[in-house]
């Protein structure tokens, strides 16, 4: 009983950090405008696409796991917004904080996470890497190895990060 109470806490807390990217997505996709620039208006409409793709993968997401493809999606969308905001001048708005690892210890997670991002920071992933490196196929995501987790176990634990204010997800 306690282990299905504790993935009911994953998959609600993954549910809330998900809805809380695709809310500020939508903000975003609904009121910046692209300025005449044809780059920004480019950006928005991948942006536009990342949000509905997201939309229904979250609406008929099941698992973690599953949230966890929407989530990427999300941020995808998001880095192209932020993309926006910066060439407008505007403030980007925070970078969005990086998924749990699957299974992974808090070390194995910020270890992961740190070689993804190119050691000290510069990220060595462009938009669309992270969906293509999480993407779901038959019912096990991508990627299987590369943290040293489950990627398909469907639970999460053990990261002390924060996603967009709420805790970790699990």
């Amino acid at each position: 009983m306690l282990h299905r109470h504790k993935t009911d806490e994953r998959l609600a807390a993954a549910r809330a950090d998900v809805d809380s990217l695709l809310q500020r997505l939508g903000r975003d996709v609904s009121t910046l405008d692209d300025g005449g620039d044809p780059v920004n208006r480019q950006a928005l409409a991948d942006a536009g696409e990342r949000y509905e793709t997201a939309q229904v993968q979250f609406g008929k997401s099941e698992s973690v796991s599953e949230l966890l493809v929407a989530r990427s999606i999300a941020v995808e969308g998001i880095q192209s917004t932020r993309a926006v905001r910066t060439r407008l001048g505007f403030d980007p708005g925070p970078e969005p904080a990086p998924a749990p690892v699957a299974g992974a210890s808090t070390e194995e997670h910020h270890s992961w996470t740190q070689g993804l991002m190119g050691g000290q920071g510069g990220s060595v992933l462009a938009a669309g890497a992270a969906g293509g490196l999480l993407g779901l196929i038959g019912g096990s995501l991508l990627g299987e190895g590369m943290g040293g987790g489950d990627w398909g176990g469907g639970g999460f634990g053990g990261g002390d990060g924060g996603f967009d204010g709420g805790g970790d997800w699990g």
